[in-house]
């Protein structure tokens, strides 16, 4: 249960977990009604930071509107932010960003192709910033991986359960034969 979010417009439904519960106001049928996607940024800082318990996250948000005490706390996030590396860019201008990447306990490196985050936070992200941009980038290279093999994999696994199911059938087969004395021993 630390890792499950359950959304729903009746508090009766999650009385068993509410401590995993995010109540919405019941949709109306308005298409501009943007509720339930203004929760995306709380939910991807939840994935990217690797909340150990939503539970205890959902519990300090207690008697707010999520999406707006998020975007204010993540604003004064940023904000302290800012104000850290501009003076950190005044106090170490010859050691480099890399120095404080260390003391935060951050890896020097990167995936292949990827910003590090010494690199994103010398451009003024935020590591949720960076990790975000790296889950879109996968995401992309998913979606174009699908694309572009998509249909050759159906296949290969159509072909493999066809196969399965031959292999199954001849095995049924000869544990019907063996059952009803076709084991080939002459009797």
């Amino acid at each position: 249960m630390s890792k499950v979010i359950i959304f729903d417009t009746n508090p009766a439904h999650t009385s068993k977990q509410p401590e995993n519960a995010i109540i919405l106001p019941k949709w109306k049928g308005e298409k501009d009604d943007k509720e339930l996607v203004s929760h995306i940024p709380f939910l991807e800082f939840l994935a990217t930071m690797e909340v150990p318990d939503v539970r205890t996250a959902l519990a300090t948000f207690k008697g707010t509107h999520i999406p707006t005490e998020f975007a204010r706390r993540e604003a004064i996030q940023r904000k302290k932010f800012e104000a850290q590396m501009a003076e950190e860019a005044k106090k170490r201008k010859s050691k480099g960003i890399g120095f404080l990447s260390g003391v935060l306990g951050m890896q020097a490196g990167a995936p292949d192709g990827e910003q590090t985050i010494s690199e994103g936070m010398a451009q003024g992200k935020m590591l949720q910033d960076v990790n975000r941009e790296r889950a879109i980038k996968a995401y992309m290279a998913l979606d174009k991986e699908i694309r572009e093999n998509g249909e050759k994999w159906l296949k290969e696994e159509q072909a493999n359960e066809e196969k399965m199911k031959e292999e199954s059938m001849k095995m049924m087969k000869s544990g019907f034969t063996g059952w009803f004395g076709g084991g080939g021993d002459g009797k």
